[in-house]
């Protein structure tokens, strides 16, 4: 099976396809360069290669350099430092050096795996997801068929590549015989440009980038064919805005980093992408999303569970009689806090109800002072939030469970790919702590 990688490789290279309007290899390229970086530092098959503090091309470059060694790529986001599982493999840095990995770093049993993902971290500390190589394939046909991609398209991925929604549109395009543009999100006025000026036919985005990119001023007469937004909610408001902008309705995107993208479409979080079957719940009802894949989730590293090709999302959602799914809620299971578990869901529905509340988390985070003791928080975001009088109703409503502490902020904390940004919240509540 491990020989499915070298094939990805291979197609991949043998297509034709471009990054940034060159071909992936081309003479001397960077691509054998790094190829040549990890064969003298050892990779021999099945092995990781975490590929650190990479963007853009040099992260997808390192990638299929991996994979032509039948090596397994792990793209690192940049804001992380990584994983313990991990860090006894081969790096890739900056400048596309290369680190070898220690002597005794163990094998991991990565057979037919394709890439090693960290999970967004959003529900707790970020996992090491493996996708096999027969997901990216199916993602790729799925994206082939939701974003109508073509050979001739040129995909503008400015949204970072070591997340699985950018990895995913990325290397879907690439199997496809499209060419992208991996345009740093610091360059969203250029991505702009090149739509305005008809050089990109496609665009991958977030909610917020898709917000930046509304905001520019038109300087062309070119247009979009296609446009996905994922990661995170598309207000009404701003689906207009970027019509109104870019001539074309923007297309949800949902997914997740043990799945790859599953849903795409106008409404909703979409409809099913080839692929995917929706297993529950059934049309017409409300209930958690369970969804039914034709190439088997390999899980997390080091998890023991044997591969299956069903997935419960965690998402409540409403399934339409027609096919369109809509997300309702996130399940929120109990909390661990110092070896008992408390359940919050009373006081986040409660907290949620209030005026002026727009946004809730609750999180336990380790004790500065003392680490083996865990501290209780919950952060609410809202402007126009009474935080004395919230501050009351949390004590009202915990009723005998551990009271958290309410720290208040205008917006919730979000990362680059709109998911909630655990790190920043419990920044901003050790913040508020110290000062009281």
């Amino acid at each position: 099976m491990t020989g499915e990688r070298q094939e990805l490789a291979a197609l991949l290279l043998a297509q034709g396809t471009r990054i940034d309007g060159v071909p992936l290899e081309e003479g001397e390229s960077r691509l054998e360069v790094v190829g040549r970086g990890l064969a003298g530092a050892g990779v021999r098959p099945g092995d990781p290669v975490v590929l650190a503090d990479l963007r853009g091309r040099d992260l997808l470059l390192a990638a299929v350099a991996a994979w032509r060694l039948d090596a397994v790529p792990a793209p690192v986001p940049m804001s992380s430092g990584g994983t313990a599982a991990l860090a006894g493999a081969c790096r890739v840095g900056t400048d596309l050096a290369v680190a070898p990995k220690v002597a005794d770093a163990p094998a991991l049993g990565l057979d037919g795996t394709a890439v090693l993902h960290l999970s967004s971290g959003s529900t707790g500390r970020p996992k090491v997801v493996k996708r096999g190589v027969g997901s990216l394939v199916v993602e790729a046909d799925g994206y082939r068929v939701g974003l109508a991609l073509v050979p001739e398209d040129r995909v503008a991925v400015p949204i970072p590549l070591a997340h699985s929604l950018g990895w995913g549109v990325a290397v879907s395009a690439l199997v496809n015989g499209s060419s992208i543009e991996v345009t740093p999100l610091a360059g969203a006025g250029s991505v702009a440009r090149r739509i305005d000026s008809g050089a990109v036919s496609v665009v991958a985005m977030t909610p917020p980038l898709a917000r930046v990119l509304v905001a520019t001023q038109r300087r062309g007469d070119g247009g979009l064919r296609t446009a996905v937004v994922g990661a995170g909610p598309v207000s009404g408001e701003l689906a207009d805005a970027f019509r109104t902008r870019f001539g074309v309705s923007p297309l949800r995107g949902y997914g997740s980093s043990e799945t790859g993208g599953t849903f795409c479409g106008t409404e909703g979080i979409g409809r099913a992408l080839p692929g995917v079957e929706v297993a529950r719940p059934q049309p017409g009802e409300t209930g958690e999303l369970v969804l039914r894949l034709a190439a088997p989730l390999q899980g997390y590293l080091d998890s023991g569970e044997p591969p299956s090709h069903e997935w419960w999302t965690g998402d409540v959602v409403r399934r339409e009689p027609g096919g369109t799914v809509r997300f309702v809620e996130r399940i929120r299971g109990p909390l661990r806090l110092n070896g008992r578990f408390v359940d919050v869901s009373a006081m986040d529905v409660d907290l949620r109800s209030q005026p002026g509340v727009d946004d809730v988390h609750f999180l336990v985070v380790p004790r500065q002072s003392a680490p083996e003791i865990e501290d209780f928080f919950v952060v609410v975001a809202g402007s126009e939030v009474a935080e004395a009088a919230l501050t009351d109703r949390v004590e009202l409503v915990a009723a005998g469970l551990p009271v958290p502490r309410l720290v208040r902020c205008d917006r919730l904390p979000s990362t680059a790919i709109g998911k909630p940004d655990r790190d920043a919240m419990i920044a901003l509540v050790r913040k508020d702590d110290a000062v009281a």
